[in-house]
């Protein structure tokens, strides 16, 4: 028996359009930054003040006012007049839950570590040291709780790890496909 050409094609059609398995559904997902150490050094810079978003813990030192923006960095503030800061410079510290202070560094946490910032000159910060050592083996797989609880969702979902991309600085909240990765929050 013969099968009609148009039959063929359209069951080679419908064939091809199967999704093998890939889930298409979207949802707010975590997704992790990668860098290696030596990268660190690049990505934490001084740049011109940005606006408050997602604040985190406040330290004062002098007449400096420091603001963690949550996950981004430090808003850096001239608070001589405690009645009308002025906004000096924001420096980038990709994964950021807290800092503290001691002389001219900047002492703040990351994804994958503590990283030191001699910050005597705001326009030109420089990382003095980057310390891995206290990061855990869960840190390196999953979002570190900190992170977890600023998402408002029961399940997490977050794109599984991939060591081989470096070490996670950071997550981003995102819309992506859903992937197989979550966490009961």
């Amino acid at each position: 028996m013969k099968v009609p050409a148009i039959l063929f094609v359209l069951l080679f059609a419908g064939l091809s359009s199967c999704n093998d398995g890939e889930n298409t559904e979207k949802v707010m997902g975590l997704k992790p930054i990668y860098s290696s150490s030596e990268e660190l050094a690049t990505l934490i810079t001084s740049v011109n003040p940005m606006p408050l978003k997602q604040v985190g813990k406040i330290y004062t030192k002098g007449n400096l006012l420091f603001i963690n923006e949550v996950n981004t960095g430090v808003h850096v503030y001239d608070n001589s007049d405690a009645t009308s800061p002025k906004k000096l410079k924001f420096i980038k510290v990709p994964g950021n839950i807290d800092i503290a202070m001691k002389g001219n560094y900047l002492y703040a946490d990351m994804g994958t570590g503590l990283v030191t910032i001699d910050i005597a000159d705001l326009d030109n910060v420089k990382v003095t040291s980057v310390d891995n050592n206290y990061v855990s083996e869960i840190n390196q797989v999953q979002p570190p709780q900190s992170t977890l609880d600023l998402v408002n969702q029961r399940k997490v979902y977050f794109e599984c790890a991939d060591r081989t991309k470096g070490a996670i600085i950071a997550w981003e909240l995102i819309e992506m496909p859903k992937p197989q990765c979550y966490i009961n929050n």
